[in-house]
């Protein structure tokens, strides 16, 4: 339904390279056995084509194209295709990968952004199936079938390079088989959710159990007797409004307590008043004589000056000493029978408090009011704050359960979907034998589908002769590969052509391989292109023996060496 026609460029910067029906091989004339790092343009001729198709510019190897590379970097690559029967032509610039220009039958239309071009030409596609097919986006159709050189041929479902760590998806192969792909994206929902939900339970529970210091019954038991202690006060409280004085009962409390709280703060101040004067030192007392001496001494110095007598001197001394004690005792009585008053008064205002309590109370609960109050504030909300989370634990674990249950029973139709299209797998594995008999000369080959109860929810086994071996997995994958292409179910959802960048390693996987391509295609012209990249090394040795069935110029459609790359120039790709 998708035949690739040409890849060129405007300007031009690489030769236009045209594709046809059947085996396209891209040739290396020269092993690249000097400089790894640099080739020859192969792989890159592959990136345009799948640049063209939509590949994201971040997961492409064009992204590392040096800047410095302005021609290539300014024009426009553009590949013409078959459309299901429509002539169309995609253009993209790696300046401005998101703008994506098509061309249909001459009609000229313009994405500012790779998804919607993706959506257009995914309901293209779609247009000649049922409607109630289960539909993937454009790139996602494409997944399977452009195998990147970076995945190594090591896995059937993953073809992308290894370095990403992305999950497998089944989407497009499902879909190739027609076969449980509605219940697979269920299941990848659930999945999701589930892992959600199960990462959400787990840090409630963690929350709950005090880093698993205590057990989930032992939080709920606590919780029991939270809620028994906060009954217990809100009864009280609950009983006390019932009391017909509770409320004027409840203002003189209120009022007492801000007396009593007034009092206490001026019954504290008057106590550290009382203990700074305390703590002063007693008046000096100075020898009679010293001061006798002393004042002597001043009276020769100034003479006529000082006519007091030393009778008198004492006498002022013991004015000012007595002043000074006056006051300082004076002060001190005061503060003491203030002090005195204060400790009555707030007896006598505690005894009313107390009285009144009583009055409501009969003291068995609510000692103090404001501290009752804020005691069941303070335990109602560990307590709501408890409930809470034990009931949003019980939830998540009770969802949990219920994801786990639609898993199982998805995981159930899946397989009951499966046993009702064993037809068409067992067509597949057929198709598989087949090729496997024609390529390695045996059917000792497996292949079956199976659900599994981990995050991949499907598995994909097969096995070939002599499986584990480098050669031989890069073999699965290409008799996987084309079997998708080719069997009778498959390739009513297949676009109808494959890509594998460097796929062979030696030169009797690639006789035997391409020998097959080749004498299907003369059996059943115009039905696949299959494209390839491969070294001139690695077959030279069939050619010259006389094994290939057909001559390697006739499908060769591009041909590149060190002296000519790809894009007529040598660089290293940025980081």
């Amino acid at each position: 339904m998708i035949k690739l026609s040409r890849l060129y460029s405007e300007p031009k910067i690489f030769e236009p390279i045209s594709f046809d029906y059947g085996i396209n091989i891209i040739m290396g004339e020269s092993a690249e056995s000097t400089d790894k790092k640099i080739g020859v343009g192969k792989s890159i001729c592959i990136e345009f084509i799948n640049f063209c198709l939509l590949k994201r510019f971040s997961d492409s190897r064009l992204s590392l194209i040096p800047k410095s590379s302005i021609d290539i970097i300014e024009s426009d690559i553009k590949l013409d295709l078959d459309f299901n029967g429509k002539k169309m032509t995609i253009a993209r610039s790696i300046r401005n990968p998101e703008t994506i220009t098509l061309y249909l039958d001459q009609r000229e239309t313009i994405f500012d952004r790779l998804e919607d071009a993706s959506d257009y030409l995914g309901k293209l596609y779609f247009d000649s199936f049922p409607a109630n097919l289960k539909r993937l986006s454009f790139r996602n159709l494409l997944q399977p079938i452009i195998r990147d050189e970076r995945s190594e041929f090591k896995d059937l479902i993953q073809s992308h390079d290894t370095s990403k760590r992305i999950p497998p998806d089944y989407s497009p192969h499902l879909f190739y088989l027609n076969l449980g792909l509605e219940k697979y994206s269920d299941l990848k929902v659930v999945n999701e959710n589930l892992k959600k939900k199960s990462a959400y339970f787990s840090e409630i529970k963690k929350i709950v159990t005090r880093n698993n210091e205590i057990k989930i019954p032992d939080a709920k038991a606590h919780l029991n007797e939270l809620d028994s202690e906060v009954h217990k006060i809100n009864k009280a409280i609950e009983a006390l409004k019932g009391n017909a004085s509770f409320e004027a009962l409840q203002d003189d409390l209120v009022k007492l307590e801000e007396r009593m709280h007034t009092l206490r703060v001026r019954q504290q101040a008057v106590k550290y008043e009382i203990k700074q004067i305390d703590s002063l030192p007693a008046p000096e007392n100075i020898n009679e004589q010293e001061m006798a001496i002393i004042f002597n001494q001043f009276k020769q110095g100034l003479g006529d000056l000082v006519e007091k007598s030393l009778d008198e001197l004492k006498e002022f001394k013991n004015k000012i000493d007595g002043f000074r004690s006056s006051i300082v005792n004076d002060r001190l009585q005061s503060l003491k029978e203030e002090l005195s008053l204060l400790n009555e008064t707030l007896r006598k205002l505690d005894d009313d408090y107390s009285r009144k309590v009583g009055l409501i109370d009969n003291g068995e609960i609510l000692k103090d009011l404001k501290t009752s109050i804020k005691v069941f504030n303070e335990k109602n909300s560990e307590l709501s704050s408890l409930r809470s989370l034990i009931e949003r634990h019980d939830t998540a674990e009770r969802e949990t359960k219920l994801l786990k249950a639609e898993k199982t029973a998805l995981l159930a139709k899946f397989d009951e979907e499966l046993y009702q299209k064993t037809e068409v797998i067992k067509s597949f594995r057929e198709t598989i034998l087949e090729i496997h008999e024609q390529i390695m000369g045996n059917r000792e080959a497996h292949f079956d589908i199976i659900t599994t109860k981990n995050n991949s929810i499907v598995e994909f086994i097969m096995r070939t002769d002599d499986d584990g071996s480098h050669s031989t997995e890069r073999m699965k994958i290409f008799i996987y590969d084309v079997s998708l292409m080719f069997n009778e179910y498959t390739k009513k959802y297949h676009p109808g052509f494959l890509i594998h960048d460097n796929i062979f390693e030696d030169d009797d996987s690639i006789e035997k391989s391409l020998n097959y391509l080749y004498s299907y295609n003369e059996k059943s012209p115009n039905e696949f292109q299959y494209i390839v990249t491969l070294n001139r090394d690695l077959i030279e040795l069939a050619d010259k023996k006389g094994k290939l069935v057909f001559d390697i110029d006739s499908v060769k459609r591009a041909s590149f060496t060190k002296e000519k790359r790809f894009l007529g120039l040598k660089y290293n790709e940025t980081k």
